[in-house]
């Protein structure tokens, strides 16, 4: 489950960037950070950060201490 879920504002139109955040369990703050950024697989085809692939890929980098951040791109 995500640690924290929000939104990133446009700077160009009303639209906004769902992402959700994750921290390992024994996220310690003096340990040296590590972080991953996954994109998921082609939007209009359907491809969203619920992405099974996705959900795999951000469970195991956390498991290994990762601090996860994960997004749905927006198409028109």
């Amino acid at each position: 489950k995500p640690t924290h879920s929000f939104a990133i504002p446009s700077l160009f139109d009303g639209a906004s960037l769902d992402c959700r955040l994750y921290h390992p369990s024994n996220d310690v703050t003096a340990q040296k950070a590590k972080g991953a950024i996954i994109a998921h697989p082609y939007a209009p085809l359907g491809g969203c950060y619920d992405d099974p692939v996705v959900g795999s890929a951000t469970s195991e980098l956390v498991k290994l201490g990762y601090k996860v951040l994960t997004f749905n791109f927006r198409y028109s």
